[in-house]
């Protein structure tokens, strides 16, 4: 459903032979008497999740992972919205669908939050009520921190929209994340710490958000506050995971990081004591994968060497290569430049990041199984298509059911342990504590056998590198480096060149959708500046 289905509802005539009375009609009334009711509703709270995740192919999932910024681009043509800044507009639809998204996970949470405090609702205990409210409120603090970073003030909807309303205004974008925090703070205090399954939001994740609202609200003792509820154990029993682990921990020549994206591995159910908050995709189940049979993950970021014809490939991909697309390739900065001065980086090993490709066939002077050298990539395309590093966390060597094309199903990371290291870490920089910061940084960093650093060493710009090699493709960068503004900075510095190029500092933020300001004719919602 979109935006406008939510915001701006229409009328219909007062014809009488246009109106309906039903007395057997669902209402919040009679539609939510128990707690298996409420669940239902919440269930489609992670049904948005997953969409969020795998809702299309090609590029338009990355888009909130950082298409266009210091982080990744598309490779397969500079004529493309965030290759092309000047094509990122009111009327561009990536950003469009997002919004639509936060709103139905407002509109779900609003119903949550209004029904489980009527009278007539069927509870065992005021716990069980207010974690079932503590949900809703998660879910709408987590879409007004979405809609605030990237787009700045918009309008905070509070409770359920039962009448024709087209009068709505912007709020600020510090009113957005102080609505988010509020929430929070009560997610946080009712939220269960232990999940009643897989994916389901818990303490940890409230307090993991909630330190960056703070951050962004430069609340800093607030935000390590947090952070420390949930890396002290506070929260529950979360640690770095720092021992091989998992569906496939006894094969050699593999490590941690390695281990942390083989398929089953992602729960803390399964073991998993760094996981968060974890998108949950299921293979051969109806719905599990939301679309297209698969995620699209590895087809979206992994080269197509598979495809590379000139160095003796048939274009058939086998299941040790699988079937990457190209849609998505990490910048040079992500995939050069950050690991300088990183020494024996376990995040950098050959079996992380993938660097050596190898002839498919005989092309004289070159023998199958050689290098493929660098000399031998003379075309742009050798580098933008066909050969260039391949993360793991992308993708896998051995598929389900041995299909390269979508036999690489995983769940997928919304919140992880390093994030909350490195989120605490932000507010000791921001509080001028570098010390402190250094060493959340350093816990990462014994864990990756990589050199300790000093305070010296800590900026904002340390902390952003840092993010890149921990949780490329996981986090939401383009969040990130908007809440900070900083996403021009980055991208004029770090990004692909036709990127660093179109970018303006306008787009910090994001232009407001035009459906949204058009739907809204009672009131006036103002464009972003530059727009």
């Amino acid at each position: 459903m979109l935006l406008s289905s939510l915001l701006f509802m229409v009328s219909c005539s007062d014809e009488d032979f246009l109106k309906e009375e039903r007395k057997d009609a669902f209402t919040t009334e009679n539609a939510f008497l128990n707690k298996a009711q409420f669940e239902t509703l919440l269930a489609s709270n992670y049904r948005i999740l997953q969409t969020i995740y795998n809702s299309g192919d090609a590029d338009s999932d990355p888009w909130v992972l950082g298409l266009g910024t210091d982080v990744c681009f598309w490779p397969l043509g500079d004529t493309q919205a965030y290759n092309d800044w000047n094509l990122v507009t009111p009327f561009e639809a990536y950003t469009d669908r997002w919004v639509s998204w936060q709103y139905q996970f407002i509109r779900n949470s609003n119903t949550v939050i209004d029904a489980a405090q009527k009278e007539g609702v069927e509870w065992n205990s005021n716990e069980e009520r207010d974690a079932i409210i503590a949900e809703g409120k998660f879910f709408r603090a987590f879409a007004y921190r979405n809609l605030a970073n990237v787009f700045g003030g918009m309008p905070i909807v509070n409770e359920p929209v039962t009448e024709p309303k087209v009068d709505f205004k912007r709020n600020t974008r510090e009113e957005c994340w102080q609505f988010a925090k509020e929430d929070l703070e009560f997610a946080r205090t009712y939220l269960n710490t232990t999940a009643k399954y897989p994916g389901k939001v818990t303490k940890a994740a409230a307090d993991h958000l909630l330190a960056e609202v703070n951050i962004c609200l430069e609340d800093w003792d607030g935000a390590i506050d947090a952070a420390s509820r949930v890396i002290d154990g506070k929260d529950g029993d979360y640690q770095l995971m720092t021992g091989r682990f998992g569906t496939r921990a006894n094969e050699t020549g593999k490590n941690i990081f390695w281990d942390l994206f083989r398929m089953g591995n992602q729960n803390y159910e399964t073991g998993n004591k760094e996981a968060i908050w974890v998108a949950q995709f299921e293979d051969k189940l109806s719905g599990g994968t939301v679309n297209f049979g698969r995620p699209t993950v590895e087809r979206t970021w992994w080269n197509r060497i598979w495809n590379f014809r000139k160095a003796g490939y048939n274009g058939v991909a086998p299941d040790s290569t699988g079937r990457g697309a190209s849609f998505v390739r990490p910048t040079d900065h992500a995939n050069f430049t950050i690991w300088k001065n990183t020494g024996n980086d376990l995040r950098n090993t050959e079996a992380v990041i993938k660097r050596k490709f190898y002839f498919g066939a005989d092309v004289p002077p070159y023998a199958k199984g050689d290098l493929i050298p660098k000399s031998f990539l003379t075309a742009p395309e050798d580098t933008l298509q066909f050969v260039y590093p391949n993360w793991s966390k992308f993708g896998t060597d051995k598929h389900i059911d041995g299909k390269p094309d979508n036999g690489y199903i995983r769940d997928f990371y919304v919140m992880r342990l390093p994030e909350t290291y490195l989120l605490r870490a932000e507010a000791y920089l921001g509080k001028g504590q570098k010390n402190l910061a250094a060493a959340d940084i350093n816990v990462l960093h014994t864990r990756a056998q990589s050199p300790l650093i000093s305070a010296s060493d800590i900026d904002i710009d340390y902390i952003l590198d840092e993010r890149m090699r921990e949780l490329l493709g996981e986090e939401f960068r383009m969040l990130t480096l908007c809440r900070l503004g900083l996403l021009y900075d980055r991208t004029k510095r770090f990004g692909y060149e036709p990127a660093r190029n179109s970018i303006k500092e306008k787009n910090n933020l994001f232009p407001i959708p035009q459906r949204v300001i058009d739907g809204n004719v009672g009131a006036a919602i103002e464009q972003n500046p530059g727009y």
